[in-house]
């Protein structure tokens, strides 16, 4: 199965949880494609930005992926600025598309921003047309260990069938 995973990693939490995912998938015998998002210019964390003012500089061709996995952090308590604007530029591609979001957060529950950042991805996928997964929450992905990195790729890597 051809596999586009899409993310945006400000810490470097959601980078490792996607190269965790891609080299599950390819240990599994699917064809992978990661790729993380640039934007020009690059976000600065210390200042508000909306989506729409934000130039993504290597969208992926998204158009012969059997499931799309995109991903990022959670900032300011939604999802990561990078990661709605790649949303609504890939929209127009994801009709009829197997899609599964993720989201990366520090606070130790998803229910503590996690869910309502996934949520908002699950919403924008299916208004798209998208069919679209149950995705998943890496709760504490600050903390040191990979232990809940594997946990979640696992949880990832079961949706992708």
């Amino acid at each position: 199965m051809k596999v586009t995973i899409v993310i945006c990693s400000q810490t470097g939490n959601t980078q490792k949880l996607g190269e965790l995912v891609s080299s599950k998938l390819m240990e599994s015998g699917h064809v992978v494609n990661l790729t993380p998002l640039v934007s020009d210019p690059p976000l600065d964390q210390s200042k508000a930005v909306a989506a729409r003012n934000l130039r993504i500089t290597n969208l992926p061709d998204v158009s012969s992926a059997d499931i799309i996995l995109i991903g990022g952090p959670v900032w300011a308590f939604r999802p990561y600025p990078l990661l709605l604007k790649a949303m609504l530029d890939l929209s127009p591609m994801l009709k009829g598309k197997r899609v599964l979001p993720f989201v990366t957060h520090a606070f130790p529950f998803a229910w503590m921003t996690g869910n309502s950042s996934l949520n908002t991805l699950r919403k924008m996928a299916a208004k798209a047309g998208a069919q679209v997964l149950p995705g998943a929450v890496l709760s504490g992905s600050g903390k040191p260990g990979l232990e809940r990195y594997t946990e979640a790729a696992a949880k990832i890597c079961a949706q992708v069938q």
